[in-house]
């Protein structure tokens, strides 16, 4: 659901000279939309999801190279289901969807628990995403607020 705000003015000028120029304008209406809630109401929450999705994918493709893979499993899965959720907030907040925030306070939940699994492991990747993970549910939990 989008905030509208219409603002409108009447001009209302007859016959005046200025300068040797005519002037005569009759109720000019100008109508102008200032805002919509969306993708420039989000813009940095949006840009924090699409940057820990992208960060959360690598993480668990690059996991799966280690050389206990098994231990990593709970890793890779929290960095798909947040990678998922990322995305899915990103998308609702650029389509200005009244559930956007409903899904933010989840991603950002989300995205606690994998960046607090991925800062167990010393790895490069997995430092990489626990920090992008932090910086997004920040940003989520602002825009849920």
């Amino acid at each position: 659901m989008g905030i509208y705000i219409l603002y409108i003015s009447f001009l209302s000028y007859s016959n005046r000279k200025t300068n040797g120029f005519n002037f005569c304008v009759s109720s000019t209406l100008i109508i102008k939309t200032l805002f919509m809630t969306g993708y420039h109401t989000y813009k940095t929450c949006i840009e924090a999801c699409l940057k820990c999705a992208a960060i959360c994918n690598h993480c668990a493709s690059s996991c799966t190279q280690e050389e206990d893979v098994k231990m990593m499993a709970r890793c890779i899965q929290l960095d798909m289901e947040c990678a998922a959720l990322c995305y899915a907030a990103a998308q609702l907040m650029s389509l200005g969807s009244d559930k956007a925030k409903e899904i933010c306070r989840i991603c950002a939940d989300v995205c606690e628990a994998c960046g607090n699994e991925c800062s167990k492991h010393q790895t490069e990747h997995c430092q990489e995403c626990a920090e992008a993970c932090k910086q997004c549910a920040e940003e989520c939990r602002k825009m849920a607020a």
